[in-house]
């Protein structure tokens, strides 16, 4: 299938939660995101880990492929590059962080790509906020609807812990490896859920508008038969690692 996230840009705005605000301390404590770095935010979209990292008194670059997703972010520094090919010098950055985005990612040119434009003894953070669809729950319900609409959707199912990056970053010699993983329960209404199905791959960035308008009546339906105000668990997922 293929995937268009620029459809999305509307309800990526609007509708995708910020990162947990555990996040930035957590780390902080493994070395990025702390006061007067410079971090590429690679595969940035709307720029919500820029934002989450930015308090803590970064100097944060957003990048991503996507020119309608780029528009949405608030960060002042945004470049179109895909993070295999990087428009930036050897050794610019203190750290580089990717939020949601690894597994898009070209897995031999992408570590490569990163390794280049950090600096000595640079960190490289994979972070991951996924739902978590326990049957039983809405996440679950929601699931089931899209595998109607998508029966191969590669993303099912997930548990929230991305053990390809922690194999792709040993694969390309990085080093001093740590992760850590946290579960938080994120508020949404049953639109703000509706709105955030929306974004999911195999939802509004691949379907085509009236399949896609079709999916989200249904998804309403079902909706209707849940309480208005929904704690969707999460886990929160982060690789941390020094470059080779």
């Amino acid at each position: 299938m293929t995937i268009d996230f620029g459809k999305s840009a509307g309800d990526y705005t609007e509708y995708r939660p910020g990162f947990h605000s555990n996040l930035l301390a957590r780390l902080q404590r493994l070395g990025v995101a702390v006061p007067d770095q410079t971090i590429l935010d690679a595969g940035a979209g709307t720029g919500l880990l820029g934002a989450a990292l930015a308090p803590g008194g970064a100097h944060i670059v957003e990048s991503d492929p996507s020119l309608p997703l780029l528009r949405q972010s608030n960060c002042p520094a945004r470049v179109a590059a895909r993070v295999e090919h990087l428009p930036f010098q050897d050794a610019s950055f203190d750290a580089v962080t990717a939020g949601q985005c690894w597994h898009w990612f070209d897995r031999h040119a992408a570590p490569r790509e990163i390794a280049r434009v950090l600096k000595p003894r640079g960190r490289v953070a994979v972070v991951y906020q996924t739902y978590l669809p326990i049957a039983g729950n809405v996440a679950h319900a929601s699931e089931e609807l899209i595998l109607r609409y998508r029966p191969n959707w590669r993303h099912a199912g997930g548990v929230g812990i991305n053990g390809q990056a922690l194999k792709d970053l040993q694969s390309a010699r990085f080093t001093d490896i740590e992760s850590f993983s946290f579960d938080a329960a994120i508020p949404f209404t049953r639109d703000q859920w509706r709105g955030f199905i929306r974004t999911c791959s195999a939802v509004g960035p691949s379907l085509s508008a009236a399949d896609l308008s079709r999916f989200d009546a249904e998804h309403a339906q079902i909706l209707q038969t849940w309480p208005e105000t929904l704690d969707v668990p999460h886990r929160l997922f982060a690789a941390v690692a020094t470059r080779p």
